[in-house]
């Protein structure tokens, strides 16, 4: 209700017998007893009661609703017998509703919001569907840590009415969403699922968190939303075929969200990496190589530019290693990399370095510690950040940055900063080789559709 009316445009009609007003709005018995037409009903109410509520909303000609309630197939067959029950009024009546047992939706363009974990949240360009409110909602509260916002929600709930492919379609035709997002735990109309996703995914990616493999999980998925489950492998193989990224986790899915939103997709599989010193571009290749990446020699051009502006005792080969804190946190940082987007053999770029001022990051040993988020990023910051984007934008090379660091990841004002050119610094450098491979093997997949 409070979120309902954060935008103070249009009329809300709270209906609940049991008081004449809720927050500050006359209240009614009936949604009968309304005087104006009503575009959508949100109800709330126990789940004997939802039937006379949708009845009552047909007769008040509502052409559409959200059914919050839970109770229905999700439970017993009690519950079956009421969500067919609804089903039919609603088929009679012309209603179409989200769920029922569902978290509720929202529109960040039209600040339409009926879920009750996010408030104000600006518009984005991410559409989101999730057959769980509570993976919904951590997937949003994930999301709002990377700076990334959505376009439009739904939580499916129990899909009586519209099923996850109609909002599929929907997505598929919206000019607001450039990116979509999907927890799934089953497919009622698999055929019709891979059909749309196959459509779509030629002009915008999708990625899909998918769980429910295993035997106790596609159990739990059956009474959590009454989905049906399948064979894993057949599940993967299906995405591959349709264009799908399939992703183990949320933070994975908004790491790669987040890099189809701000970076060009790779040309190949050959990863340039630029490292503060030679451990940590160790593990990096060791991370690229594991995900079916390449680490390829550099041209002769680009070893020769480094030899002028790095100590002689650099690694003269990929990795680049800057072999010490004095050069890793100066401009030849920067510089280096302007020489390595510029290589011809390399497809993108991964910085297991830190472009943030040192003097911020407090050194305690292994205490924890944190900073004063008041340190606010100075210009020098600023002006890379942007060159940065403008640069990755010129070549065509994606950059993925790494904190070199774990006490990097407290510089809150670098941080922010290069998030908000598009750029995640990621705490380790195979979430990051991860993000190369998914965006690397839909290029391919692009590719191959393209030449058919």
């Amino acid at each position: 209700m409070n979120n309902l009316l954060a935008p103070n445009n249009r009329p809300i009609y709270p209906v609940n017998p049991s008081t004449a007003e809720v927050m500050g709005c006359k209240s009614y018995s009936s949604i009968l007893d309304i005087p104006k037409p009503v575009d959508m009903a949100a109800i709330v109410v126990r789940a004997e009661l939802v039937p006379n509520a949708l009845r009552e909303c047909v007769q008040k000609k509502v052409n559409s609703a959200l059914i919050i309630s839970g109770g229905f197939r999700e439970t017993d067959e009690t519950g079956l017998a009421r969500e067919k029950e609804i089903l039919e009024i609603a088929r009679e009546g012309n209603i179409r509703f989200i769920g029922p047992n569902t978290m509720g939706h929202m529109d960040t363009h039209t600040k339409l919001n009926t879920v009750n974990f996010v408030q104000g949240m600006p518009p984005g360009r991410v559409g989101l569907i999730a057959q769980s409110g509570n993976m919904g909602a951590r997937i949003i509260q994930n999301a709002d840590r990377y700076g990334m916002s959505f376009s439009r929600f739904v939580c499916c709930g129990n899909e009586a009415s519209i099923y996850l492919e109609d909002y599929l379609e929907y997505f598929a035709n919206d000019s607001k969403t450039k990116v979509i997002a999907l927890y799934i735990e089953g497919l009622r109309d698999a055929r019709r699922f891979l059909k749309t996703a196959r459509e779509i995914t030629r002009k915008k990616p999708i990625v899909v968190l998918k769980s429910g493999g295993t035997k106790s999980a596609a159990r739990a998925s059956r009474s959590h939303v009454g989905a049906l489950t399948g064979a894993d492998e057949v599940y993967s193989a299906a995405f591959k075929q349709a264009g799908v990224i399939r992703v183990k986790d949320d933070d994975e899915l908004c790491d790669v969200v987040v890099a189809l939103l701000n970076q060009p997709l790779p040309k190949g599989r050959k990863v340039g990496i630029l490292t503060m010193g030679g451990g940590l571009g160790v593990v990096a290749t060791e991370a690229c190589e594991n995900e079916g990446l390449e680490i390829p020699e550099l041209e002769q051009s680009t070893i020769e530019k480094l030899n002028k502006l790095l100590p002689e005792r650099w690694s003269h080969a990929n990795p680049v290693d800057l072999v010490g804190s004095d050069v890793a946190h100066s401009t030849e940082n920067i510089k280096t990399l302007w020489i390595l987007l510029q290589d011809k053999n390399l497809d993108s770029l991964l910085a297991n370095t830190w472009f943030g001022r040192m003097n911020r990051i407090p050194r305690k040993g292994i205490e924890r510690v944190s900073v004063d988020i008041d340190g606010t990023p100075d210009q020098s910051e600023q002006e890379h950040a942007c060159e940065f984007f403008k640069q990755v934008k010129k070549y065509g090379v994606p950059l993925y940055m790494v904190g070199g660091y774990p006490n990097s990841a407290n510089d809150i004002a670098a941080y922010i900063t290069y998030h908000r050119e598009g750029f995640l610094i990621y705490p380790q450098p195979h979430r990051a080789a991860r993000v190369i491979r998914h965006l690397v093997w839909y290029r391919e997949y692009l590719e191959s559709v393209a030449s058919n």
